[in-house]
């Protein structure tokens, strides 16, 4: 049995070539070994969006976000804050709870940990996964992000509706029923694959 996070499995999904393999092998040693697990660099940004939303001070939180980084870290959370605060504008969006689930192909178990729970006025609630690194999203990525999330939506928000936020662009990305019947045999065939490469790393 093989487990990894939705941000891996995107991870490899952008990646092509001989890098895919690489890419295994090395999360492959991270798995067997987590005592190498890497400093997760967004972790505090995820931390203060949801901080912001739960005081309704969101500029306020953002600006200690930048204000408090490092030489290396401050670029980077000065553009996810100012994404971030572009993206909410003058949106209603009230948070709700979301669970966490594993979607499971096989011998593979990705781990569905969305960041947020946002009800936009009297709709339903977005179980919502956020986007933080330089090189934008993918739409290709993105649908994927969906598709995972409406397939384990039972055990995150039951009636939920699954959103991508890409927070540095301030852009959001929602499945369309025509993108779902594209996307299913993809992620399937991505988790195979990844299967493959992770048996051969051994």
């Amino acid at each position: 049995m093989a487990y990894i996070t939705l941000p891996t499995f995107v991870g490899y999904s952008t990646s092509s070539g001989p890098s895919r393999s690489s890419f295994v092998r090395r999360w492959r040693r991270q798995y067997e070994d987590p005592a190498r697990g890497g400093f997760n660099f967004y972790l505090r940004a995820a931390n203060a969006i949801r901080a912001g939303r739960v005081s309704g001070q969101d500029r306020e939180v953002m600006r200690a976000l930048v204000e408090n980084a490092d030489e290396r870290t401050r670029p980077h959370y000065a553009e996810i804050a100012n994404g971030w605060l572009r993206y909410l504008g003058r949106r209603d969006l009230r948070l709700a709870e979301v669970g966490r689930s594993r979607w499971r192909l096989g011998a593979l178990e990705v781990g569905i940990n969305p960041h947020l729970g946002l009800r936009k006025g009297d709709g339903p609630v977005h179980v919502t996964w956020l986007y933080f690194k330089e090189e934008p999203l993918s739409r290709d990525a993105a649908q994927m992000v969906l598709w995972l999330l409406e397939q384990t939506m039972d055990e995150l928000r039951p009636g939920g509706r699954p959103l991508v936020v890409d927070v540095r662009r301030a852009k959001e990305f929602a499945l369309s029923p025509r993108d779902r019947d594209k996307v299913k045999p993809w992620v399937r065939s991505e988790a195979s694959a990844f299967m493959s490469l992770w048996e051969a790393a051994a």
